[in-house]
């Protein structure tokens, strides 16, 4: 990915027609554009919000995985803002009489990407911004967290005692998941790098593997609930280690239909995340049973940086972009 260069420009945007090029500075944003194999901070239209939307004056945004593999598969020629995560104050409502008001400090799920000034977001994707985080902290909740969580409590509905291996434990998905089943009183194994086990400890990780080191197949057996974050293969060599009965939750695709009915086990593929469930995130968070670690913090003009940092992985919790103050 190309360095980030900074361009006046007023590009053709996917949920946005360009205004005149004397717009006033009041109808404009920074904001980071993905445009002919580069990013580049532009300055372009500042959105509106529809009916049953809100837009939120960004204070920070967190690095998703499919921030970057969004840009690595948008078609030549095409341009867009990447990014879902933010984290901000609502500025404007399309909708006077709708659930959000001018003024509330929120997490949010953007639609048209929050690399930038403003976002719009659906008040279906929307949730009071935790008082115990700051903005940057909760900017890194809503993907990741909510995955998390449709995986462990709508999927496979963790209970008290039940053992939880968590694959890619110390990254953004699997230290929301850490937190959630601990949260519902679940014995904890990561898998993870030793570079992460004193901050997988702070989660509450009961027992950590090394997969540097053993293959978690040959260590671990009779587990009730798998939650893989890491590749396929490490799904299929998971099926193993599952309990007749028990479940295993994919972020990275489904794990071989034939082995899973072979184990008597029920194998499942996490949705994109949509927003519905950062209410529930939030109250977890005001509870003082769910935090963000924040690895690395980048201005908004150094998001390539970021998001190839991301790429890369080995990070230990959210890559943040601040935005604003």
């Amino acid at each position: 990915m190309k360095g980030t260069s900074v361009r006046h420009l007023c590009p053709t945007l996917a949920l946005w027609c360009c205004a005149a090029s004397v717009a006033s500075a009041t109808e404009t944003m920074q904001a980071v554009v993905f445009s002919d194999g580069n990013l580049q901070l532009q300055t372009v239209p500042r959105p509106e919000p529809r009916p049953g939307q809100v837009r939120i004056r960004v204070r920070a945004a967190s690095v998703n995985p499919v921030d970057w593999k969004q840009a690595a598969r948008a078609a030549a020629g095409a341009r867009l803002i990447p990014g879902r995560d933010l984290s901000g104050v609502i500025d404007a409502t399309g909708d006077a009489a709708g659930p959000w008001k001018v003024g509330q400090a929120v997490i949010a799920i953007a639609t048209g990407g929050s690399y930038a000034d403003y976002a719009i977001a659906s008040v279906n994707a929307v949730a009071a911004k935790p008082r115990s985080l700051s903005f940057e902290e909760a900017a890194g909740m809503p993907v990741a967290g909510e995955t998390a969580w449709h995986a462990l409590v709508t999927i496979a509905n963790v209970k008290p005692g039940q053992r939880v291996l968590i694959h890619g434990a110390a990254g953004g998905v699997g230290s929301s998941a850490v937190q959630i089943a601990k949260a519902r009183g679940a014995y904890v194994i990561a898998t993870a790098s030793p570079a992460h086990d004193e901050f997988l400890r702070s989660l509450g990780v009961d027992e950590l593997v090394d997969y540097h080191k053993v293959r978690f197949e040959e260590k671990l057996r009779d587990i009730d609930v798998v939650l893989n974050t890491v590749d396929p293969d490490t799904g299929a060599r998971s099926i193993a280690v599952v309990r007749p009965g028990g479940i295993l939750v994919s972020v990275t695709g489904a794990a071989p239909a034939a082995q899973c009915e072979a184990a008597s086990i029920r194998c499942a593929v996490t949705g994109s995340a949509t927003g519905e469930l950062l209410g529930s995130l939030s109250e977890l968070a005001d509870q003082g049973k769910f935090r963000v670690h924040i690895d690395r913090q980048f201005p908004l003009a150094d998001a390539a940086k970021a998001l190839e940092l991301n790429r890369q992985g080995h990070t230990g919790g959210k890559i943040i972009l601040e935005v604003s103050r």
